[in-house]
């Protein structure tokens, strides 16, 4: 049984699909592990225009992303996936850390950033639990607005 804070964060954990996008296989494997753990719906590629085509066809509300990747980087990755959907959450990684890089990566609307290796998971773990209350704060809103225009 993961360790949970409450059942309530295990339900929205189940409900929040994860994916996670690596050209390292070890690394996307060794997140999948942990998270699938911790209780959450995670998928993995290690290709980011497989990435790019599972987003449009899954109903992802964290992506997890390193920079450095060939073919795409990560950083266009993020571009596209704001440029679908502003309100999926986009965690990036990189082993190479340039500051140009990170601003780029907060200017493009990222939601956090972590530096390889990733040596503490429980770190990343909060950053993709304050990224699943964000959206639950959205969702809430959104239905109250609803309600509101309904009533």
């Amino acid at each position: 049984m993961p360790h949970n804070d409450s059942s309530s964060q295990e339900t929205v954990n189940s409900n929040c699909k994860i994916l996670i996008v690596d050209d390292e296989k070890d690394i996307t494997s060794t997140l999948k592990r942990y998270f699938a753990f911790e209780g959450y719906d995670v998928d993995i590629t290690n290709d980011p225009y497989t990435a790019l085509k599972m987003i449009h066809e899954g109903n992802y509300l964290i992506v997890i992303s390193d920079i450095a990747m060939p073919g795409m980087t990560g950083i266009e990755l993020l571009s596209r996936i704001k440029e679908y959907n502003g309100m999926i959450q986009v965690i990036m990684v990189t082993g190479y850390v340039t500051l140009d890089n990170i601003l780029t990566c907060l200017r493009l609307g990222a939601d956090d950033c972590f530096l390889k290796p990733l040596a503490d998971l429980d770190n990343l773990k909060e950053s993709v639990d304050e990224a699943i209350a964000k959206l639950n704060k959205w969702k809430k809103l959104m239905a109250s607005m609803t309600r509101s225009r309904q009533g």
